[in-house]
């Protein structure tokens, strides 16, 4: 009877860790620099590796060169990073996707600062 409990215990245990959310794969920019995250970690920020704490299925923290990472995994499986650090500095890590999104002007096309044909929009967004 106590190892057909101890076996439903561990299968119960091991089901439970399996259903929780993990770190999705990531790649971004922001004020401390590059971060990368693995597919379930771990973190790098500027090619060095940092202390990654789980403090929820959805929510964990990274730690290291004076930074806390702040990353929260979305219901589509996407994360939300940003940072904190000394002096209450603080901001968002920009994803890479969401930088090459953003690198377009309104007209649709790549923003080029060189041209001569910049919108309104464009020039300020190459100030």
């Amino acid at each position: 009877m106590m190892s057909k409990l101890k076996t439903l215990v561990m299968v119960l245990g091991f089901v439970a860790f399996s259903a929780s959310a993990a770190l999705p794969l990531f790649n971004g920019k922001g004020q401390p620099g590059e971060v990368h995250i693995d597919q379930g970690g771990p973190v790098y920020l500027n090619g060095k590796e940092m202390k990654l704490k789980k403090v929820n299925d959805n929510y964990y923290e990274a730690t290291g060169q004076g930074v806390v990472l702040s990353i929260s995994t979305t219901p589509d499986g996407t994360a939300d990073v940003s940072w904190t650090g000394k002096h209450r500095a603080h901001g968002v890590i920009v994803s890479a996707e969401q930088a090459a999104i953003d690198a377009k002007g309104v007209s649709g096309r790549p923003l080029d600062c060189s041209r001569s044909d910049l919108t309104k929009a464009e020039v300020k967004a190459c100030q």
